[in-house]
């Protein structure tokens, strides 16, 4: 028998009391467990994008409605309302205070990524935004920088004193050139590019064609040039406007379902892949219902199911037409904003984690303390954990319930 001092039994009593007010490792939401977008589900429900009900459940399994999904993912991006909405037929069906953010995402543009880059022998040509998605009028504001990798100087020959370009195009129409009215000098110019040095060139793209008009929605090439003689190079990107597409009818259908490749057209957009999903538009799919796959969204679910946004179930089959639940909803959403950086983690090393809150060290002697959600979720190591499975020097990174809000979703690693 081990007999304990009174100072020893206090110690042991406080610990036991400590843990039995931990959480206990638990799902956020009383039926979400096991959900293959159980850890979607929990970041997006803490970043607010879409939200349980008041019982305590998600209902993973229930469709989501159109006005939902486009609500979430307005909220997902950070998109701004503003603009009014086309008079559609069924407008009364649409809440006042979701048609500007609707407005928005009608003209809401997106990159297919933020830097695209070509190699020709020691030569690295890189185009670059400056963001990933874009409002309405937002300006889009494009760097080229072309970079010596090599060990020897570069020499570059122009036709004028035209060093580079920046051009937009819809399909095969040019809408926009940076260097239509301005003034070169003709005869060779020759610059000499040394080795690990840069030529960086810089423009404001107002979504705007060279008549000054707002482009209108659709798909849009933008291109960097080289234009050195004998050696001209382009680099480019898309640029998506309008992630949301109407009906030819004129109505919205706020309460209509969404089917999944519906939705895959959406997050796709969303982020900025439509050059890619139009050039995988009679792509093969390896799922066994792909003669179920509408023919014009055929390259949409190839992006979706290539970049595992909407994966495929378990026995191959994807299920075009089958109602978007909010659990695939939630999954998707938080791949799209964990790609797009739109999740606003607190990163750190852990300090210590109570019933209290956690704090977190963020940089040599500084140190950060929130507050847990009652319901945290958190994992470690990849694998569900309570909060008192956490260990002093984890590096963990914290979702917050707001900018100051309390930690609701914590994932660590260690030892």
């Amino acid at each position: 028998m081990i007999r304990l001092t009174h100072a020893a039994a206090a110690l042991t009593l406080a610990a036991a009391v400590t843990a039995a007010a931990m959480p206990a490792p638990a799902a956020m939401f009383s039926d979400i467990q096991g959900d293959p977008n159980q850890r979607g589900i929990e970041k997006v429900a803490v970043a607010g994008v879409l939200a349980g009900f008041p019982d305590g459940t998600f209902k993973p399994g229930q469709p989501i409605t159109r006005l939902a999904a486009v609500a979430s993912l307005a909220k997902g991006l950070d998109v701004k309302g503003s603009g009014t909405l086309p008079n559609y037929k069924d407008l009364a069906e649409v809440p006042e205070d979701v048609r500007p953010v609707i407005a928005s995402l009608l003209n809401t543009g997106a990159v297919s990524q933020q830097k695209a880059e070509i190699k020709k022998g020691d030569v690295l040509y890189q185009l670059a935004t400056d963001k990933a998605v874009y409002g309405t009028e937002d300006p889009v504001d494009l760097t080229m920088t072309i970079t010596n990798t090599g060990k020897d100087d570069v020499k570059f020959t122009y036709a004028t004193t035209q060093q580079y370009d920046f051009i937009v195009k819809s399909a095969t129409a040019e809408v926009a050139r940076w260097s239509l009215g301005q003034t070169f000098v003709q005869g060779n110019l020759d610059l000499i590019l040394a080795p690990g040095k840069s030529f960086t060139y810089n423009t404001r793209w107002l979504q705007k064609d060279q008549d000054n008009h707002l482009v209108p929605a659709g798909s849009y090439e933008i291109i960097g040039l080289s234009p050195a003689k004998d050696n001209a190079v382009t680099v480019a990107l898309q640029f998506q406007k309008g992630l949301l597409s109407t009906f030819p009818d004129n109505t919205f259908r706020p309460n209509a379902q969404v089917s999944r490749a519906e939705f895959a057209a959406l997050v796709v957009r969303a982020l900025g892949r439509q050059g890619e999903a139009t050039q995988k538009s009679s792509a093969p799919l390896s799922v066994k219902d792909v003669e179920d796959v509408p023919a014009t969204l055929h390259g949409y679910v190839a992006v979706a199911i290539d970049q595992k946004i909407l994966p495929p179930s378990a026995d191959g089959m994807f299920r075009p037409n089958a109602p978007t639940t909010r659990g695939e909803a939630a999954g998707a959403l938080a791949t799209v904003m964990g790609a797009l950086n739109k999740f606003n983690y607190v990163k750190g090393k852990l300090v210590s984690i109570g019933s209290e809150g956690i704090t977190v060290s963020i940089e040599t002697q500084a140190v950060q303390s929130y507050a847990l959600t009652p319901q945290v979720a958190v994992y470690r190591n990849e694998k569900a954990a309570a909060p008192g499975d956490l260990k002093p020097n984890d590096q963990v990174l914290l979702l917050l319930t707001g900018p100051r809000g309390r930690a609701g979703y914590i994932e660590a690693t260690g030892q």
